[in-house]
């Protein structure tokens, strides 16, 4: 990519890199380069200006920029003779190098080199990706998670439905996936051949082979955590819960060396047991 220095950055109202520049491309659009190397996590750019309600937007034309801030409310910078705002010029792509601390705090996901065009993606600040039965959002907010500008993250951090899990990570020794599902049905957790049943048919979802039979074991002096017991070995690690009768509460824990989907655990186990409330806290072991 042959490119063109324009002439100097306007920062009037936002924040922009001391190490980025303003270039032209072959095509003649403006882009946003670094001239010297940025770091990953460090601050590339900050958003300034009035915050407006979306219903004002209209009126503004052509004479100011916008950026969003939650579902209603823009951070708005007027442009001058000179130019917008640098922080504006920096393009969107589905490859970003960039992603959102806050809402308008934009900082390197990785290592930038010098000559890269700086970029994030727009479905970072698009409220659209909070359709939880799209399967493509699902992989967006995946492949984005932690990097969402904040009104689109806490939304996902706080919905069951569009909540990402932790991936197993590189060099961990497993993933452990610790469920607590309330007001479940007090006959399932109260049958040891169903959940003898919940654990195979687990197993089978997730991938996971058994080593040796399911232990079942009713036991607890106390009533108020009397109940059946759980523990399965299988080939990675294990499987094992607690079911409380006093208040029909399941406590279960899947850990395994072998990469498995919480979400695809965490919601069969609940759809098993019929149960409501559900707690999920997964991490990795290392």
């Amino acid at each position: 990519m042959k490119l063109k220095n324009k002439d100097k950055l306007v920062s009037r109202f936002s924040y922009i890199h001391k190490s980025l520049e303003w270039m032209e491309n072959e095509a003649g659009q403006s882009v946003i380069i670094a001239k010297s190397p940025i770091s990953q996590g460090e601050t590339v750019a900050v958003w300034g200006g009035k915050v407006v309600h979306k219903s004002e937007l209209f009126n503004l034309g052509t004479h100011a920029y916008a950026h969003p801030i939650s579902k209603d409310l823009y951070i708005v910078t007027p442009v001058h003779d000179d130019g917008p705002d640098a922080v504006h010029l920096i393009r969107t792509s589905g490859k970003p190098n960039c992603g959102f601390k806050g809402e308008i705090t934009l900082a390197a996901l990785r290592n930038i080199e010098v000559g890269e065009e700086l970029t994030y993606d727009s479905y970072m600040v698009n409220p659209d990706v909070l359709e939880s039965n799209d399967t493509f959002f699902e992989a967006i907010r995946k492949r984005y998670n932690g990097n969402f500008s904040n009104f689109i993250q806490q939304e996902i951090d706080s919905d069951p439905n569009l909540r990402v899990f932790p991936a197993f990570q590189e060099g961990a020794w497993g993933l452990l996936t610790s469920l607590d599902v309330e007001s479940c049905n007090g006959d399932t957790i109260r049958d040891p051949e169903a959940i003898r049943r919940y654990v195979l048919e687990l197993c089978e979802l997730i991938d996971m082979k058994r080593f040796g039979e399911t232990h079942v074991v009713h036991f607890g002096e106390d009533e108020r955590v009397a109940g059946y017991s759980m523990f399965q070995l299988i080939e990675t690690s294990c499987i094992s819960a607690h079911f409380a009768n006093d208040t029909n509460t399941s406590y279960i824990d899947i850990f395994s060396c072998k990469e498995y989907d919480p979400k695809v655990a965490s919601e069969f186990t609940k759809k098993f047991f019929q149960g409501g409330k559900m707690r999920v806290n997964v991490v990795n072991r290392f």
